[in-house]
């Protein structure tokens, strides 16, 4: 079950820049340090990788492009008597930038596994023949089950997000789930595309004012189809920048977004040109009834009294 997606990341986009501009500004000191080629095509710099692997690139062109996207679910290995794991999956080139990712639901795929024995997570890395392909025939429990069970350390309350933020801001792949309900909905996507949501816990003391909603950040790879007031699981990285009302203190905590499901029992479906004329039907059915109870109800029998005035 694919939980969450990342963005998709051009590996190549810097490096092509960097190379460009150096060419802009000092074309013979670009080609002497082989940042560019003659042309001013940008060239690999880098001799190894950052993990220290050889870089067997270097030097040569760079490509117009190079994607990445990492992926996470819960998964287990097929005829091996295991509990459900959860996996962190890299995927480069077409099958990051094109591949579909059903989200939540039953499905098989198949991957390069590359996780150290007994490790609690698996860790995997796409290949040429990997996709995600729905299958209903596996008897797999409802998501809010699965993942309540694989992964209930993952969990973090609303009250408990800053206490979190601190303690994992410096585990790059630091990953949680807050169960929430959705009091907001941003109209329309920022400059980058991502869309404000805000998740807030309706359940929370009254005079708890501390406990604020949630900003999440959910980008265009993450399908919002649900509506304000449901209650939903969302599946993120915590991030914490500068305050905007003063830069010398930190902001409150926000919530990078990987995945969100809407609970069923607890899901609004969102207006939409298909239904609204349906929403509106039912909403005049309910008025109608209304007002016709109201003129049917027995009305108190009116008491005239006589009053004096000056």
């Amino acid at each position: 079950m694919v939980i969450g997606v990342g963005d998709l990341f051009d590996t190549a986009k810097k490096m092509r820049e960097a190379g460009m501009d150096a060419f802009r500004i000092n074309p013979h000191d670009a080609i002497q340090n082989r940042i560019t080629d003659s042309e001013g095509n940008p060239l690999d710099t880098r001799e190894v990788y950052g993990t220290g692997r050889q870089n067997t690139n270097f030097g040569k062109l760079l490509p117009e492009h190079s994607y990445i996207r990492n992926v996470v679910g819960i998964a287990l290995r097929t005829n091996v008597e295991e509990s459900p794991k959860v996996f962190a999956m890299s995927l480069n080139g077409d099958k990051a930038e094109h591949l579909e990712f059903p989200m939540f639901k039953p499905v098989r795929f198949r991957a390069i596994n590359k996780s150290e024995e007994n490790a609690n997570q698996f860790t995997l890395n796409g290949s040429s023949i990997t996709t995600f392909t729905i299958d209903e025939n596996l008897k797999m429990p409802t998501p809010v089950d699965v993942l309540k069970k694989s992964c209930k350390e993952m969990y973090v309350s609303l009250e408990n997000i800053q206490e979190y933020h601190t303690a994992n801001k410096d585990d790059f792949n630091r990953l949680s789930l807050i169960e929430g309900d959705v009091s907001m909905i941003g109209a329309e996507p920022t400059s980058v595309g991502n869309r404000l949501m805000v998740v807030e816990d309706i359940n929370r003391p009254i005079d708890d004012l501390e406990t604020a909603g949630l900003t999440c950040w959910v980008p265009q790879s993450v399908e919002i189809d649900f509506a304000e007031g449901s209650k939903v699981i969302v599946v993120g990285k915590t991030s914490q920048g500068k305050s905007r009302d003063n830069p010398n203190e930190l902001g409150d905590v926000m919530m990078n977004v990987l995945g969100v499901y809407a609970i069923p029992e607890f899901k609004i479906e969102p207006l939409t040109d298909d239904n609204i004329e349906e929403a509106i039907v039912e909403a005049q059915e309910i008025l109608d009834v209304k007002t016709e109870a109201e003129k049917t109800e027995t009305k108190p029998e009116e008491v005239q009294t006589e009053l004096t005035s000056w």
